[in-house]
């Protein structure tokens, strides 16, 4: 397998999971984050288009943060779901807490 090819394979998971975390905005702090996720989504897509489809050889930019970014934006999602997960469950025991005292107002009536 060439490097080329695999470099061109990596993009398109950059792509992918840059278009996850725009689209889902899991682990996205804020909405500028969700938006440069979704051009860098793009980018990475439009070049690995251009060297799969487009090139014809010769030299080519290799940019080595393509291959760190879906190890970043995995670890960026993952993230998000676990404290997607965790605020569920903070509302869960407050509704709970909340619904107890309640019942011990209700029975506590001076």
């Amino acid at each position: 397998m060439s490097v080329l090819l695999l470099y061109i394979v990596a993009l398109g998971v950059s792509a992918i999971v840059l278009l996850l975390v725009a689209i889902t905005g899991f682990g996205a702090t804020s909405l500028e984050y969700r938006i440069l996720s979704g051009f860098g989504a793009l980018a990475s897509a439009a070049y690995a288009f251009y060297l799969a489809f487009q090139f014809q050889g010769g030299r080519y930019s290799f940019f080595y943060g393509a291959l760190l970014l879906p190890v970043y934006a995995s670890y960026k999602l993952y993230t998000g779901f676990r404290r997607r997960e965790l605020d569920r469950a903070d509302r869960r025991a407050a509704k709970a807490g909340r619904k107890a005292a309640d019942e011990w107002r209700s029975t506590r009536r001076w």
